[in-house]
């Protein structure tokens, strides 16, 4: 690699990233509602800034070498340690840490360098600047790689990998000062390098953050506020256009649930429904889809290899029936009707299945409740009679 700039402007073009990146990551702070750890890195931008320029003030002014220079490393490591710092909390926001503990090792450096005079000897300075850079880069690389676990972002591998290519970097350039030989890469080289890296590393955090709320405005669109299941619009989108034979469809009903609304109000309406959620969904298989289909009425996709519906159906019945939701001194019972539709053959559409379902739970309802109606079972076998929808209505 080869630079057609000297060292003096290179290590003006190093200042002005970090000032451009700490611009652009304040631009962010300012306009997002989820930047947690963003203004703490654009913080530790412009430390890394007045330390580099510092450290040129202290080349022009002889008899405030000593001081600038101690001053330039204590920045040094404060603005590496805020960086990482400012990584931990980007990868997962809901962490805590106090922010003070981050300045501590960059106090100890000042009671050392006063101690020994270490920040006088440009290679032990220059050394310990990179080798520092080195080691926050590489554990920023590890905690964002790590919390793919619990927010598996497809950006967190490139952010990973573009902190442990600045990491190397680092590394290689502190190896290369400790032992003043550059076989790898010269001063400008690296510092050039050094550069390009901290542009590239604001630009992913801007894409970090971006991709994060993006997830979030996609959960909002699809799940349900209240019970954190899937919404209509996502059930539909998620669910099979075309079931195969077997598949099944399940509409849930919570049974009077209007008149448990009207005499203990919505409040308690709404742990009932939450708590039926969460019950439904623990009995469940891992291939079903549930979703609040509105109101009170759930809907769930069983696929073919679920196993038979109408014993997952049962299952939800008998888990909801042994329900008991307290609240402001009151305790209730709830109970649930279950419609179950199959597709029989190839062809059926999701709609199809919908609508017999929720066929067979209006029949369910109207036989007295806290019953599983299978439409291809019961429907035909014509098991209601007319004179039980006359006389009970199943709307509630």
């Amino acid at each position: 690699m080869t630079s057609g700039l000297d060292l003096p402007t290179v290590l003006f073009l190093q200042k002005t990233s970090y000032i451009a990146g700490a611009l652009t990551l304040g631009y962010l702070r300012r306009t997002s509602t989820d930047s947690r750890g963003v203004g703490l890195l654009a913080a530790s931008f412009l430390m890394l800034a007045a330390g580099a320029t510092l450290a040129g003030y202290a080349e022009l002014y002889p008899a405030l070498y000593g001081a600038l220079s101690l001053v330039n490393i204590a920045l040094a490591v404060s603005g590496y340690g805020l960086l990482a710092l400012a990584f931990v909390l980007i990868s997962n926001p809901g962490r805590k840490f106090n922010t003070w503990y981050v300045f501590l090792p960059a106090a100890a450096t000042l009671v050392v360098g006063l101690a020994t005079d270490f920040h006088l000897d440009n290679t032990y300075r220059a050394a310990t600047f990179t080798l520092l850079g080195c080691l926050t880069m590489a554990a920023a690389a590890w905690v964002v790689r790590r919390d793919a676990s619990r927010e598996p972002l497809p950006i967190r591998k490139l952010v990973a990998a573009i902190l442990a290519a600045t990491s190397l970097l680092s590394l290689v350039m502190g190896l290369e000062f400790s032992f003043q030989s550059f076989p790898v890469l010269d001063v400008v080289e690296g510092f050039s390098l050094m550069i390009l890296s901290k542009f590239v590393l604001a630009i992913a955090i801007v894409m970090f953050i971006s991709e994060r709320q993006r997830v979030k405005i996609q959960k909002l669109a699809d799940l349900d506020p209240l019970t954190g299941l899937h919404n209509r619009r996502s059930f539909n989108a998620n669910a099979p256009n075309n079931p195969q034979p077997g598949d099944a469809v399940l509409f849930l009903d919570l049974d009077h649930f209007k008149q448990l609304n009207d005499r203990h109000g919505h409040a308690l309406g709404d742990e009932v429904l939450s708590t039926m959620a969460e019950a439904v969904q623990s009995v469940l298989p891992p291939s079903a889809l549930l979703a609040r289909h509105g109101g009170e009425e759930f809907v769930v996709f069983l696929p073919a290899s679920a196993g038979d519906a109408l014993l997952h159906a049962e299952r939800i019945r008998k888990t909801v029936s042994g329900l008991r939701v307290s609240s402001l001194g009151f305790e209730v019972k709830v109970t649930t009707s279950v419609g179950i539709a199959r597709a029989l053959h190839h062809g059926s559409t999701l709609q199809d299945l919908c609508r017999r379902a929720d066929r067979a739970l209006y029949l369910a309802k109207a036989a007295g409740r806290d019953r599983v109606c299978d439409a291809d079972r019961d429907i035909l076998q014509k098991k209601f009679t007319t004179r039980a929808w006359v006389h009970d209505d199943p709307s509630n």
